[in-house]
């Protein structure tokens, strides 16, 4: 039946249902057009949405009444996108060249109370079973009485040994060694005891050597490698398996040794006229802390606190003369130094406002004002690099911005008065480095000292409490071997504990300059040739 073009106001899906019902029950012809007039409807409707989907999906692009949920427009005006690119440009400028499994889970024991160590009581017990050694070296007995002063021991009847698993690194590759020393003990008449040889006592607390050792924290520190993982490298290239506990009580020895290494480089860092320093969160067992880096450029060191507030720094920078360079965390007004904020971060906040805002006439004129100040600066900053004297004739540029654009100013906008608080706030801060040479303008520094415990924190999600600390001391060193261009690894190997006395191995030379001829070098070749045989 053909639809007769009615339109029925009070048809709705529910309506038809009750239609249907009727029309079976009575057959009435009305009822009948009803439901068919309600179904033409109903397709035409669903026609033209589509349609207009369909439209929408092809224009989506250019319209800016629409918008992608994932991916939102970025709407601006032609100015907005010039300063935006103008921004950009800085904030490019600013960056340096860089050269799953998740930690487990522990209960510690409650405070107070010594954790039990060995497996549960009536389970079975476990033994190492130790290697076959490679090598056996006699040690010397012990000589006199450590508890009987002067007392001179006789030799003992018993033999002890002490088994060390080591790793011989050499330039064409490495090998594992098994060593066993051996020796006598001594005999003292006074205590009726027998003392093993001093050698046996230093190595009976470790199976493994310090270069194996060193080999495990490169693997965790450098290499960020979980601990399931480094049990597993270990075991597939040298044969051996090595617990979680044992990879801690590495990092535990190692953290002991490189404590003095710490001293060292925050001295060098509290005597550099320039200390960067930055924050991040980090989870330990569950409980939010946040972890503080300082450095220079060439040392770094890490600090471990429960909350965020700058008392570590503060106490650690009371009685520095030079300049700070951070963030604008409040935290960091209180510390009693002169500083400079970074402007990247500024810099990333009015270009993200901007972004937000593209029509706001009155923040884009201002962002305008402090792009064609922040550019001018960059251009010399990027000609002369930091220079006080090349630099130094732009304070009246900055006095002029300050002049016409917060001082003389009376914004109604909520952004600009929040930008006019902050620039008033750190007046002072925020072009310090035109004063002084070699103060950079930016934190990129301390942001790329911390990064690579911020890949770290993705990786291992938590950390243990007991390990936290010693595991940032031993990044710290890290770091400053890199940021010196040294090797962690030969660092450790070489057993010093200043890194100012331990030289950068010469890289390997894998690759020669090739002389490519031309092909005009080529033709007189052939030419030569030719005339010699002729």
């Amino acid at each position: 039946m053909e639809h007769t073009g009615c339109f029925i106001p009070d048809a709705s899906g529910l309506l038809s249902i009750v239609w249907r019902l009727q029309w079976d029950l009575s057959k009435d012809i009305t009822l009948k057009h009803k439901i068919i007039t309600y179904n033409f409807e109903d397709c035409e409707a669903l026609r033209r949405v589509v349609a207009e989907l369909r439209c929408i999906g092809a224009a989506a692009a250019e319209r800016d009444d629409i918008d992608f949920a994932d991916v939102p427009k970025q709407h601006s005006t032609s100015l907005g996108q010039s300063i935006h690119k103008s921004l950009e440009v800085v904030l490019k400028s600013a960056h340096e060249a860089y050269i799953r499994k998740r930690a487990g889970w522990r209960v510690e024991a409650p405070e107070g109370r010594k954790r039990r160590t060995g497996g549960v009581k009536g389970h079975q017990g476990f033994k190492r079973v130790i290697p076959k050694p490679t090598k056996i070296v006699g040690t010397r007995r012990p000589i006199k009485c450590p508890e009987h002063k002067g007392q001179p021991l006789a030799v003992s009847t018993r033999v002890f040994s002490a088994t060390i698993i080591e790793l011989v690194f050499r330039r064409s590759g490495v090998r594992k060694t098994i060593t066993k020393y051996t020796g006598r003990g001594g005999f003292c008449p006074l205590c009726r005891r027998h003392y093993r040889p001093p050698e046996i006592v230093r190595l009976s607390t470790q199976l493994f050597g310090y270069n194996f050792q060193a080999w495990v924290i490169y693997q965790r520190i450098a290499l960020r490698l979980p601990y399931g993982a480094i049990a597993q490298v270990a075991e597939e290239l040298f044969g051996e398996r090595i617990s979680d506990g044992s990879i801690g009580t590495f990092i535990l020895r190692f953290s002991g040794y490189y404590a003095q290494t710490e001293r060292s480089l925050l001295k060098a860092i509290l005597d550099s006229p320039v200390i960067h320093v930055d924050e991040t969160r980090i989870n330990v067992q569950g409980f939010g802390q946040y972890v503080w880096v300082l450095t220079d450029g060439t040392h770094v060191i890490f600090r471990l606190t429960e909350t965020r507030e700058s008392t570590v720094v503060r106490e650690l920078l009371q009685n520095y003369e030079g300049t700070l360079i951070s963030d604008f965390y409040p935290g960091y007004d209180a510390i009693p130094c002169k500083q400079q904020k970074c402007l990247v971060h500024l810099i990333r906040d009015l270009n993200d406002d901007l972004w937000k805002n593209p029509y706001n006439v009155g923040l884009e004129a201002f962002v305008k004002a402090f792009t064609d100040l922040i550019t001018s600066i960059m251009t010399d900053v990027q000609k002369y690099g930091l220079k006080e004297r090349h630099l130094r004739k732009h304070k009246k540029s900055v006095e002029a911005f300050y002049r016409k654009s917060i001082d003389s100013c009376s914004y109604q906008d909520e952004i600009l008065q929040k930008y006019q608080k902050r620039f008033t706030r750190y007046r002072e801060s925020l072009f310090r480095f035109l004063d002084s040479d070699g103060v950079p303008w930016n934190n990129n520094m301390a942001e790329r000292a911390i990064r690579h415990f911020a890949i770290q924190r993705k990786i291992s999600g938590t950390f243990y409490r007991r390990f936290a600390t010693p595991y940032l001391r031993l990044l710290g060193v890290a770091q400053s071997c890199r940021f010196q261009g040294k090797s962690f690894f030969a660092f450790m190997l070489s057993r010093k504990v200043d890194i100012g006395d331990f030289k950068a191995r010469k890289r390997p030379q894998i690759s020669t300059p090739v002389n490519r001829k031309t092909s005009e070098d080529r033709s007189e070749e052939i030419a030569d040739l030719h005339h010699a045989g002729n």
